[in-house]
């Protein structure tokens, strides 16, 4: 069921924040590289097996305990709703990416998520393809997280304000193809340790930044040390701050 559990090397830095958080499973075809990310902060989760026929949330939570959250990730269509599905039959609160998933099929699959988080341009194809508007979407999720490249993101959702973070200062863009997951591999570290939406998307822009620097979606590691240094360079001292509490615990 598993493909990987994230415990695995963990360094002794990082591990004992694995106690402030309950785990988060990640699925889809990006899993192994959202918790590659997650374990580089330091954060408890479970990667998914792609594909995986055996999708069973309730198997999952035996093994491991009881999830804070489920990120659906793009998959196969089958897999996608049927965890959606699972998620609202338990009480789980999910995390929806929709990838290229279109019509009827991504309007059931994104209803009662707690998140939707998509590029800016998968978002517009999910209007397009679902006929939904904007405020039918956050009729359907609480909140949506949105990456607009150099824009930055975009944070939605009711009763609150809208609100644009700026992308992380990058050192060097050497391979940007593990940014997307590396931006939600913080966010969901971020969301996981109760960070207000924006810090952890700021955690997240920061950790894409340091992706961004090396080659693959994988290959990037976390010195807690030096990633508060660079919040700060990017975000200021309060975010820092609140990282560090996380990051650097005493």
């Amino acid at each position: 069921m598993f493909a990987s559990e994230t415990d695995a090397g963990l360094s002794d830095s990082l591990r004992p924040n694995e106690v402030l958080s309950m785990k988060t499973a990640v699925s889809g075809s990006s899993a192994a590289a959202i918790a590659h990310g997650m374990n580089q902060l330091g954060h408890p989760s479970i990667a998914l097996e792609p594909s995986n026929a055996e999708f069973d949330l309730i198997d999952v939570m035996e093994r491991s305990g009881t999830l804070g959250l489920v990120h659906i990730g793009a998959d196969d269509s089958k897999v996608m709703l049927s965890y959606a599905e699972q998620c609202r039959d338990l009480g789980l609160e999910f995390s929806a990416d929709p990838g290229t998933l279109e019509g009827a099929d991504a309007a059931e699959f994104i209803d009662g998520a707690k998140f939707l988080v998509t590029s800016r341009d998968r978002y517009e194809f999910l209007q397009a393809t679902t006929g939904m508007a904007d405020d039918d979407i956050l009729a359907a999720v609480r909140v949506r997280v949105t990456t607009e490249d150099t824009d930055g993101v975009e944070i939605a959702g009711h009763d609150m304000d809208r609100q644009r973070v700026p992308i992380a200062r990058a050192r060097e863009v050497i391979d940007p193809s593990g940014v997307p997951e590396a931006f939600r591999a913080g966010l969901l570290a971020g969301i996981g340790w109760g960070m207000p939406l924006r810090r952890a998307a700021e955690i997240g822009s920061q950790l894409a930044a340091l992706a961004a620097e090396s080659v693959g979606a994988a290959a990037y590691t976390v010195n807690p040390a030096e990633f508060v240094h660079r919040l700060d360079e990017s975000y200021g001292a309060a975010c820092a701050a609140e990282a560090s509490a996380y990051l650097l615990p005493e």
